[in-house]
């Protein structure tokens, strides 16, 4: 009888690392980055595939939406993704570094670094920094289909991983997925300065210095048209409305 190998904690982080960055639907063997992947950790594209929707059977955002992933949940399933969602920042550097370290590369990371200033700050903090960035962005924009959660705009380069309350106002969530929303540039700036508003339904309304100049076309274009509509929802991780309030309330927009 052959013996069963079990899964290890640095394997479990290479997983969910894939898992986070990879829409449900291609949660399956045939995904050329499932088989990359379960080749760097010496598993089968099928067990890798099945690990991550094991993790997807944990997450809440696709069990409201009738997606249950599959039930054979380890007990070191629970453990990674319960450690993930109690310290994201963490949790989520090490499953990059797991991977890096399986792939014998150095951990991916975003050089245009806007979470905080690095003057001070050793190398790897600010490496640290840098992975996180790139990782957020890239479970942000796979959770939205690499489109603006307001304009539907489908053009990466043009697209923002935001924050809902902004990373240097709350540091413990600034990795936490149900921070974040996918918006193109004009609406991600509008949302950040108060001028577009989300509410804790996720609908839309426009500030009345934004209204008052109507007879713009691109007024209408950019702004009126998405009034009282709601914003597209993402496949995971769905907007905390515990955030979008507390934006309204850093910005004085409550009630």
């Amino acid at each position: 009888m052959i013996e069963r190998r079990l899964w290890t904690r640095e394997e479990t982080l290479v997983a969910l690392n894939l898992f986070l960055q990879t829409p449900f639907g291609r949660l399956h063997a045939r995904n050329p980055e499932i088989i990359e992947t379960a080749a760097l950790i010496g598993r089968t594209p099928s067990a890798l595939a099945m690990k991550c929707c094991n993790l997807a059977s944990l997450d809440s955002t696709l069990n409201a939406r009738g997606i249950r992933g599959l039930r054979a949940v380890s007990e070191l399933d629970k453990q990674v993704w319960g450690e993930f969602h109690k310290n994201p920042e963490t949790v989520a550097f090490e499953s990059e570094v797991a991977w890096a370290d399986a792939s014998k590369r150095k951990p991916r990371e975003d050089n245009q670094v806007v979470w905080e200033t690095v003057e001070g700050k050793d190398r790897t903090a600010v490496t640290r920094i840098r992975v996180n960035q790139h990782l957020f962005r890239r479970i942000i924009l796979t959770s939205y289909h690499h489109a603006c959660a307001v304009c539907d705009l489908p053009i990466s380069e043009l697209l923002v991983a935001s924050h809902i309350v902004g990373w240097a106002v709350d540091v413990a969530n600034r990795m936490n997925p149900r921070n974040g929303l996918c918006l193109c540039a004009i609406h991600d700036r509008a949302f950040d300065r108060g001028l577009l508003h989300i509410d804790d339904t996720c609908t839309i309304s426009i500030a009345e210095s934004v209204v008052r100049i109507r007879d713009r076309v691109a007024v209408d274009q950019y702004f009126l048209r998405f009034e009282g509509q709601e914003i597209r929802m993402p496949e995971r991780w769905l907007p905390d409305p515990a955030f979008l309030r507390r934006h309204c309330e850093l910005l004085g927009q409550a009630g």
